[in-house]
């Protein structure tokens, strides 16, 4: 038998409040836990539990936040921030004079305070209705000296329309105050964990500051980098062809014959000119991309690697030409990278588009199974990427072009490895 839609929402609402109910467990053992650990906090030795209590209140309120906006169909227009790492003593009090921290805490308190109370309602209301309405009839059954007992003493017809009367109150009351009261607390959970208009905006400004100085500094090396190229390379060699050309021309005025091998070095140089240049101008932007488009991009690198490298392409869209170029060179720079110090004997390539609610994010994922031991320093910045042996040029790259494009680098690679390398591109910047 197939219940009524609005029956159907009913007990949809119901369930949302019991299962907050059943969260407000966790939440009150987060409080607690909270509690406990503040005098150890004024100690100092209570500091080192401060991030992982953190990022359990962080996690909490992100699946509060979820199941809210699930129920209500509601969009979350801004990503929850992530906790990781290790934090100077400066970074734990910024982190917890936080905004979010400060949000997080008050849906703590809150849910707390009514958590429990709205599920006792959602299952008390119609418990009732019916436990009232199905027994108070019953009530020739009991024996005098010992009769049923709900609110009141059910002695009589009387007592018994009167309990009923009670029950279909309510039911009534679970009918019409449950959706209200799931609709509020998943309104209240929403507002109070999404930021305020004028700080949402206040972040995104900020976002958009440092990448537009990511991107700055990162047009500034890519200039200096192609300007390193065709002064070493492309310049010399047209200068050795000017020269040579001298050389022959001068020798052709005595002896013709001596002009020749003159003549042919100075045809090798502008060959050797012409390829550096075709390779400046790949550096700036890959012709490939336009002729095969990123997924066959990535194919012509993964079948040009030293080591045996799979590809994966998941539901790729489309992105900027720009977004397109960087993912190609980031993926160039990683297997670069894994050729040169990991060791390893496999790599494995997804690549894949991820939507969100704001925007779709190109994900570029590199694996291998070398030695491992590769970090990146989140407190000090792309710059400070390492990589096993040392140099921080690949990994501090890679970093500074998804910095540049609003983008991050994670990176995961314990010592004995493996190196997981994923790398997120919004595609609207």
């Amino acid at each position: 038998m197939r219940l009524p839609s609005r029956a159907k929402t009913r007990l949809r609402d119901a369930a949302f409040l019991v299962r907050e109910g059943w969260y407000w467990l966790a939440s009150l053992t987060v409080l607690v836990a909270g509690i406990g650990l503040l005098p150890f906090v004024a100690l100092g030795v209570g500091l080192y539990a401060v991030p992982t209590l953190l990022d359990l209140l962080n996690r909490l309120a992100a699946r509060a936040q979820a199941r809210s906006a699930a129920f209500s169909s509601a969009v979350i227009p801004f990503d929850r921030r992530r906790l990781s790492g290790r934090y100077s003593f400066t970074e734990l009090a910024a982190l917890l004079s936080a905004p979010e921290t400060k949000r997080d805490l008050s849906w703590l308190l809150f849910h707390c305070a009514f958590a429990l109370l709205a599920a006792a309602l959602a299952l008390a209301l119609p418990f009732g209705a019916v436990l009232y309405v199905a027994a108070a009839p019953l009530w020739q059954l009991f024996p005098p000296d010992a009769p049923l007992e709900l609110t009141i003493f059910v002695r009589s017809w009387g007592d018994a329309v009167l309990m009923m009367l009670l029950g279909l109150v309510y039911a009534a009351g679970a009918w019409l105050l449950l959706p209200w009261l799931a609709r509020r607390f998943s309104a209240a959970t929403l507002g109070i964990l999404s930021p305020r208009r004028y700080a949402d905006l206040a972040r995104r400004i900020s976002d958009l500051s440092a990448a537009r100085a990511s991107a700055l500094a990162a047009h500034a090396a890519e200039l200096r980098r192609i300007e390193r190229e065709l002064h070493d390379g492309a310049q010399n060699r047209l200068v050795g062809v000017v020269m040579m050309l001298g050389l022959a021309q001068r020798a052709a005025e005595t002896d013709p014959a001596a002009a020749v091998p003159f003549i042919g070095r100075a045809q090798d140089a502008a060959s050797e000119a012409l390829a550096g240049l075709r390779a400046a101008v790949h550096d700036i932007y890959p012709p490939v991309l336009d002729e095969l488009g990123l997924g066959g991009a990535a194919s012509a690198l993964t079948s040009r690697s030293p080591i045996p490298c799979s590809l994966e392409v998941e539901g790729l869209l489309r992105a900027p030409a720009a977004v397109e170029s960087a993912a190609y060179f980031v993926l160039a720079e990683a297997l670069t990278n894994a050729a040169k110090h990991s060791g390893a004997s496999r790599i494995d390539v997804v690549l894949r588009t991820e939507s969100t609610a704001r925007e779709d994010v190109l994900v570029i994922l590199v694996n291998d199974d070398g030695r491992g031991g590769a970090r990146a320093d989140p407190a000090a910045g792309a710059q400070s990427a390492t990589d096993a042996n040392g140099s921080g040029t690949g990994l501090a790259g890679i970093a500074r072009r998804a910095a540049a494009f609003g983008g991050r680098l994670v990176l995961n690679s314990p010592e004995g490895g493996p190196t997981n390398i994923r790398v997120e591109l919004p595609c609207a910047f």
